[in-house]
């Protein structure tokens, strides 16, 4: 079991943790009259306990959160950007609308959590358990997601173009209207083609043998390059 640090442990330009989150709280519950947002730019929080804490639109760029406890966080709205969560424990958090862009989450376990509308652009998910996540509308564009646990996992309506899906686990995964353009789904294990098929495009794909001729044969449209709205 996971040995977590608790909050008195930590603090960000001289101020305790425990008292940024207690002014976050009060800032998040007045709308901004009370209280203060939590800017906790580069945030050095390794292994800190933050299960249960509301940190809605919070400013943490640069943090180093591996191996911490995230269960049950909100970071709805959150500034994300280049944070280091190897590792960590995110488990039915909620990230939704958060700027995740360049994110570590290699190896973390994000089972049941809310990524919906995320910006996930070039994040790094590889070996990440995301068991029934969901990333419905999220933009995961070169994102790498090798090796990840996706089961149960909803990718509705998905950014996924150049996302490396290669040996990931996409047993009943959703990918209903999302976009698979130029991603690798090479070695993908409990694939379907009617599963993919789904997807609004698979232009440029990379797909195993088998699949690709089932993909040929029965959906061959799905191949051609994506539509140009204008």
């Amino acid at each position: 079991m996971a040995t977590y640090k608790p909050l008195m442990n930590f603090s960000c330009n001289g101020i305790s943790l425990e008292i940024i989150l207690e002014n976050h709280k009060r800032w998040v519950e007045s709308k901004g009259l009370d209280g203060e947002r939590a800017i906790i730019n580069g945030a050095r929080l390794r292994k800190a306990n933050l299960e249960y804490a509301d940190l809605r639109a919070a400013i943490l760029p640069d943090a180093d959160l591996r191996e911490a406890n995230l269960a049950n966080v909100t970071l709805r709205g959150a500034n994300l950007r280049n944070v280091m969560l190897t590792g960590a424990n995110l488990r039915m958090a909620i990230f939704r609308f958060a700027d995740m862009k360049k994110v570590d989450l290699t190896a973390t376990d994000l089972v049941e959590a809310d990524l919906r509308d995320t910006d996930l652009r070039e994040a790094k998910l590889t070996g990440a358990h995301l068991t029934e996540a969901n990333l419905r509308c999220a933009n995961l564009e070169g994102a790498e997601l090798r090796e990840a646990n996706l089961e149960f996992a909803d990718f509705s309506e998905t950014n996924l173009k150049g996302v490396d899906l290669s040996e990931a686990n996409l047993m009943l995964t959703n990918f209903n209207r999302a976009s698979l353009e130029k991603a690798d789904l090479k070695g993908a294990l409990n694939i379907t083609s009617a599963q993919i098929a789904k997807a609004d495009t698979l232009y440029e794909a990379k797909l195993d043998d088998e699949i690709l001729a089932e993909i040929k044969k029965n959906h061959p449209s799905l191949l051609d390059p994506p539509e140009i709205i204008k």
